[in-house]
């Protein structure tokens, strides 16, 4: 068992590292934007600026900001907007890097995104609202006079806790939750609403989240484990793979997949179910020149991961 852990340890080592503590710096920042550090006074921020646990950020009329983490999760800011970074750290064990962020008014952007490698916890409190994902992109705006949230998922799932009832908000659904109440039901993204958040989205550039469909052939073989709808979830935790292949001489020989449980596949789309534990999933491909590719990712199953 001792050897079976380290060997474990050091494969995971071997995919990817990340600091104990991710960092947030700002990446935009147009207008007047301030930062407030424990009981000081606001102070303008400019372009670089790290963000650390307690800071405030206050976003001011015809102003935006733009946050970046070290581990890829951006927070876009918008106008009349203040947040509070109530922390950010990463589990070694769980491969886990967990962000906590207080919306105190106003509107932001998210993109919860984190390395295949590696998983996301990125919890939005609002009041005693608390909405979280394992990487999902969403918008939230509160209105503060209401004591109300209005939350649009354009991809992933939010979930957020209301008295005694679990709501899920996934793809392409939205929202509106008061603190007081009971929530509503999801329903569609409105299509304008959809269409500015991708917008937005496009805007802060590439996403981690997004599945990369084949190509064309020629050039280097190149392969991408797609088809992912949640990397993390509650045992017994079903899960939709697909190959996504380009390049190469466009004739694939053969597909193999390793779940990291002993279990295998060899078709382009596959489905496989996992029990509690962390895998390594991992995909390789040959065409028929016998140039080889492959491409891995991390699947975390828990008890109850709140998902």
């Amino acid at each position: 068992m001792k050897y079976a852990a380290m060997f474990f340890f050091l494969l995971w080592s071997a995919l990817g590292r990340a600091d104990e503590e991710s960092s947030v710096r700002i990446s935009q920042s147009d207008g007047t934007v301030e930062i407030v550090k424990g009981s000081g006074a606001a102070k303008q921020v400019k372009e670089g600026d790290a963000i650390e646990r307690g800071d405030r950020l206050l976003v001011r009329d015809k102003s935006a900001a733009l946050l970046m983490w070290s581990n890829g999760s951006m927070v876009k800011v918008y106008p009349n907007s203040e947040i509070a970074l109530a922390g950010v750290s990463f589990d070694l064990e769980k491969k886990m890097e967990k962000t906590l962020v207080d919306l105190e008014k106003g509107r932001i952007f998210v993109k919860a995104q984190v390395p295949e490698h590696l998983f996301s916890e990125f919890r939005v409190r609002i009041g005693g609202l608390d909405l979280r994902t394992q990487g999902a992109e969403f918008a939230l705006a509160y209105d503060a006079e209401k004591k109300s949230v209005t939350a649009w998922s354009l991809m992933g799932r939010l979930v957020a806790d209301v008295g005694v009832e679990r709501l899920r908000i996934d793809d392409g659904q939205q929202a509106t939750i008061a603190a007081a109440g009971k929530p509503g039901a999801s329903q569609a993204l409105d299509d304008k609403v959809k269409q500015s958040l991708t917008k937005t989205s496009r805007d802060l550039g590439g996403s981690l989240l997004q599945d990369e469909s084949a190509g064309a052939s020629g050039g280097k073989l190149a392969a991408k484990i797609g088809g992912v709808a949640a990397r993390r979830g509650s045992t017994p935790f079903k899960v939709g793979f697909k190959a996504a292949i380009k390049g190469g001489s466009g004739k694939i020989k053969s597909i193999a997949w390793d779940f990291g449980d002993g279990e295998s596949a060899s078709t382009k789309d596959v489905e496989h179910t996992f029990t509690q534990g962390l895998y390594v999933v991992i995909l390789r491909v040959e065409d028929e020149n016998g140039e080889k590719a492959s491409a891995q990712t991390g699947i975390s199953v828990e008890a109850d991961c709140g998902c």
